[in-house]
């Protein structure tokens, strides 16, 4: 075994939390999935000098095969990538990181991702309640209210983005650190006996209460005392500051602060950050995967669209049986993905079959912490990025989720152009009521969960809350369970009734079967793999 490939593998296993690899683990079997394998492929980038994508660790997934195209590449034209030279635009807060996260001044100039969500706020785009991130946790423990109370504060102390307002000076965004933070606040219904309907009205109606982005704070935690010891913690932050991985970092440190009694927790280390790839490039990218822009999906709504996307919407939830879940994790496993790709791929299927076209675009989000050097930051650190499908001639399960795998790939080693800027350098033409690209939404919210509480300490379990409006008309959201999945479809009620939403999401449960080599749901018949989607639906209005 070379020095390199001895390498490759300790830097496999710290990405994949294992002890140790051997020259021959496969990256995605062992437990990878899209996000692990870029914070790879910034390990590795940094440690060996080269460029590498996630493109290379799909296609080279053990340590042998990627140590020979690293020896290939520095034998060849590719050098070590270096750090541009310092220029008039240097400093400038490109993409992805919260300016507060890198003890920025007071007044920064904000990451290009932020300012894209800060001008879409500005034109009511889905209301002001679609850029809430909420978080309802189950707590598990005698929770003290004070000692909660102390570790909360640590929070903002910590992370300075929780503290961050932004404010317009001269037509253009900009974030300013304060010391404005909100103290816990405890609501006591122990005296109550709230159906769980009634509690979550009550949820909703602290989840609604506006946020003031030029005053904050932006942050806000409500402990809710329930019946028999019962309790449950609300997170609430805007989005500017917090987004789906913050919420995992806040519980895991909010519970060590506990156990500490609200001791300072140690401040968070920046990781390595390689040298920024060239934009152009990225853009060329885009350009070449984009041109000509996909057509609108010829969805099946019940109205016109006379309105913003989100405005008013609800939910569909669906439970995947956790057999289910395991397969399409096998599945996605063998094509080198995370479970990521075979939901986006049942997606992605079932609107094909629906609207009768094999050109499917959906719009996800990419966590970017790893290319920025902000493991373990708060703030808003994700890049939207549009995922086009090609399904023709993809039936087989196996095809269609290797195809998401490499575009989910290509799109994480392009994720640094902002989505407003790829919207200017594209100028895709926007049919009233439709979004830039794509008007369906997909993501996966991993389950938080903090471990047992231990003797005098506390524990989390949850994960996010959904919300009565958004930004798509269509987005499913799958939420991972205790033990299984959920699949949430929240629509917009101004154009879907919702029978034709819960049709919708049946189709996308019919597919993950499909795609598992089974059914998602208990009691439903198999349908065997490769079999082709279901008949579209009859009866619907379908327009663009």
């Amino acid at each position: 075994m070379t020095d390199l490939v001895q390498d490759l593998c300790r830097l496999f296993a710290r990405a994949l939390e294992l002890e140790y690899v051997t020259e021959d683990t496969d990256f995605y079997l062992a437990g990878g999935h899209s996000l692990s394998a870029l914070a790879l492929a910034v390990s590795v980038e940094e440690a060996v000098g080269l460029p590498v994508r996630v493109r290379d660790i799909l296609e080279c997934a053990t340590p042998e095969l990627l140590a020979a195209r690293l020896a290939e590449a520095r034998g060849g034209a590719a050098g070590p990538r270096t750090a541009p030279e310092a220029g008039p635009d240097a400093g400038r807060a490109r993409d992805g990181g919260t300016p507060a996260d890198a003890d920025a001044p007071a007044d920064a100039e904000v990451p290009e991702s932020v300012r894209w969500l800060w001008l879409a706020r500005q034109h009511a785009h889905g209301g002001d309640g679609a850029y809430t991130v909420p978080c309802l946790l189950r707590g598990e423990g005698d929770v003290d209210v004070d000692r909660l109370a102390a570790a909360v504060a640590i929070l903002p102390a910590r992370h300075p983005a929780l503290r961050t307002v932004f404010v317009e000076r001269r037509g253009t965004v900009r974030a300013v650190v304060t010391d404005r933070t909100a103290p816990l606040d405890v609501v006591d219904l122990r005296g109550d006996s709230l159906t769980e309907e009634e509690f979550e009205a009550l949820v909703h109606d602290r989840v609604e209460v506006p946020f003031d982005l030029a005053q904050g704070p932006l942050f806000r935690s409500t402990l809710f005392l329930r019946p028999d010891g019962a309790w449950s913690l609300l997170f609430t932050a805007d989005h500017l500051v917090c987004d789906g991985r913050s919420l995992t970092v806040l519980a895991a440190e909010l519970v060590a602060a506990y156990r500490q009694d609200g001791a300072l927790l140690p401040a968070p280390v920046p990781g390595p950050r390689p040298a920024p790839r060239p934009r152009e490039e990225s853009l060329a990218h885009w350009r070449e995967l984009l041109t000509p822009p996909p057509a609108p999906l010829l969805l099946p709504v019940d109205r016109p669209r006379s309105a913003p996307a989100g405005v008013a919407t609800d939910t569909v939830s669906l439970d995947i049986e956790p057999g289910t879940t395991d397969r399409l994790g096998a599945v996605a496993a063998t094509a080198h993905a995370g479970l990521f790709a075979s939901l986006a791929a049942a997606v992605a299927s079932g609107l094909g079959g629906l609207t009768r076209t094999d050109d499917v675009c959906l719009g996800t989000p990419v966590d970017r912490r790893s290319p920025l050097g902000l493991d373990g930051a708060v703030g808003f650190h994700v890049a939207t990025v549009p995922l086009r499908l090609d399904l023709a001639g993809r039936d087989d399960p196996a095809a269609l989720v290797r195809h998401v795998a490499a575009r989910t790939a290509d799109a994480l080693d392009h994720s640094e152009v902002a989505f407003d800027e790829l919207v200017a350098a594209l100028d895709p033409p926007r049919p009233a009521g439709r979004g830039p690209f794509f008007d369906v939404w997909v993501a996966l919210f991993p389950r938080i969960d903090t471990g047992p509480a231990g003797p005098g300490g506390i524990a989390l379990r949850g994960g996010p809350f959904l919300q009565r409006r958004g930004m798509f008309e269509l987005s499913f959201q799958f939420v991972a369970e205790e033990r299984g999945l959920r699949l949430c479809l929240q629509y917009d009620t101004g154009r879907y009734d919702r029978d034709t939403a819960e049709q919708v999401a049946g189709r996308v449960l019919a597919e993950l079967g499909r795609l598992a080599g089974g059914s998602a749901v208990s009691g439903e018949p198999a349908q065997p793999p490769g079999a082709p989607p279901a008949p579209a639906f009859q009866g619907f209005r379908f327009d663009a």
